[in-house]
């Protein structure tokens, strides 16, 4: 993996960690989705940069609806995975 993406990866993967604590368990297992983390982790940082800036409300706004979007995708694959998630 190069270096951007495992940094888009890890930073993914805090920021899922720390907004759904319950996945703390299984993050051993977060390579099994390594692009899913990466997309999240790039979106996250994108909407980070948008509101800093303050600007575009609109585009802030799909990409608020974007990281939401993703990260309920990334729980999902912790869950297909049979884990008894709460």
């Amino acid at each position: 993996m190069e270096p951007a993406r495992f940094d888009s990866f890890r930073y993914g993967l805090a920021v899922l960690l720390m907004r759904r604590p319950h996945l703390r368990p299984y993050a051993h297992m977060a390579h099994w989705w390594i692009e899913d983390i990466e997309d999240y982790g790039d979106a996250v940082k994108f909407r980070d940069k948008l509101r800093a800036a303050g600007g575009n409300e609109m585009l802030l706004e799909e990409y608020e609806q974007i990281c939401i979007e993703l990260e309920e995708e990334v729980q999902s694959c912790f869950g297909a995975s049979g884990l008894d998630l709460p």
